[in-house]
């Protein structure tokens, strides 16, 4: 028989003893369970990011689409001071998603956030949410985990995010490819690949915890493609690139009798990994099934052959001391 227990609050602090030395840092390393709240793919960057004399807790960027997102964190309730901070790091760093992550948002804040929706361009959105920390009745008292709650954030979000929203409702190839994605978000999101929405053009995305890199699903001028894409830094593409060309051989292996396409992309900043179907135009509705299947199926063999030789390199070139300098 299943057992019912119950949740209860714990003290954020016996998790992060402070904000700024814990739990920023465990944030920007652990952004999954935030993502799927808000409903993006977020890919963190870097903390204490300097606006002008001061530091923003956490910068980082929307797997796919590139826009900026920026995070300001506190302990206890909202407050005033905090409030003018966002602003200000919003004004140097020209995000288009603002996240306030706070134990509880104070209604005149909440107020605020819902205001700053609606005057500002559609395209940036502002969220509050709350940080909780819970544990289970029973369990052992150094299991906890944390629970984000959105309770502000544009009205309409979904329709907000995507840029070309007005243009897909005129585009019929736009509405096909919404059309055709929708298909494909209920298996990625339960894999756990994505925290998406599905866009309305012909490629997909999804972040691989590895900033610089993402996994792929595309149609394109020869078909379909499902590939890892190196996306950081020319020399940083090339440098992760190698590192798994020199595991070719145990890649494809792992990967099966499909063709992977190592391809440096000579001349171009990016590097990719990719297989390809051939044939498929998105206009062809009654292969949908087929395209669905084999994405799926490619992208599940592709993560599960890298992660074989150890994973999407996290590492970076080295340099000499001359070129540090």
């Amino acid at each position: 028989m299943v057992e019912i227990s119950r949740l209860k609050r714990v003290d954020v602090k016996e998790a992060w003893p402070t904000e700024p030395h814990d739990f920023t840092p465990w944030l920007l390393e652990h952004a999954e369970d935030l993502s799927f709240e808000l409903g993006l793919d977020l890919e963190l960057e870097g903390r204490e990011h300097r606006v002008g004399k001061f530091s923003l807790d956490i910068i980082g960027s929307e797997v796919g689409t590139g826009r900026r997102v920026i995070i300001e964190n506190q302990f206890g309730n909202t407050d005033h001071s905090h409030l003018g901070q966002l602003l200000a790091y919003a004004g140097g760093t020209d995000p288009k998603v603002v996240v306030w992550i706070a134990e509880s948002v104070r209604e005149e804040h909440r107020a605020a956030i819902d205001w700053l929706n609606g005057v500002t361009d559609t395209e940036i959105g502002f969220f509050g949410v709350e940080l909780s920390l819970v544990s289970m009745e029973g369990a052992p008292e150094t299991l906890v985990a944390p629970v984000f709650r959105v309770v502000a954030k544009p009205n309409e979000w979904s329709k907000a995010v995507a840029k070309d929203a007005d243009a897909s409702a005129a585009s019929p190839t736009s509405q096909l490819y919404q059309e055709f994605w929708s298909r494909v978000v209920p298996v990625a999101k339960e894999r756990g690949w994505t925290n998406a929405s599905a866009p309305s053009v012909n490629w997909w995305s999804m972040p691989t915890g590895t900033t610089g890199c993402v996994y792929s699903l595309s149609y394109a001028m020869f078909g379909c493609r499902s590939e890892l894409i190196f996306e950081a830094d020319a020399e940083t593409n090339l440098h992760r690139f190698g590192l798994l060309e020199v595991r070719r051989d145990a890649i494809q292996t792992a990967f099966g009798t499909d063709e992977l396409i190592f391809d440096p992309l000579h001349g171009k900043k990016s590097c990719r990994i990719e297989t390809r179907l051939l044939g498929p135009k998105i206009g062809d509705t009654e292969r949908w099934e087929e395209v669905i299947h084999w994405m799926i199926d490619t992208q599940t063999r592709l993560r599960a052959a890298v992660g074989s030789v150890g994973g999407v390199p996290t590492s970076f070139p080295t340099r000499s001391t001359n070129e540090a300098q």
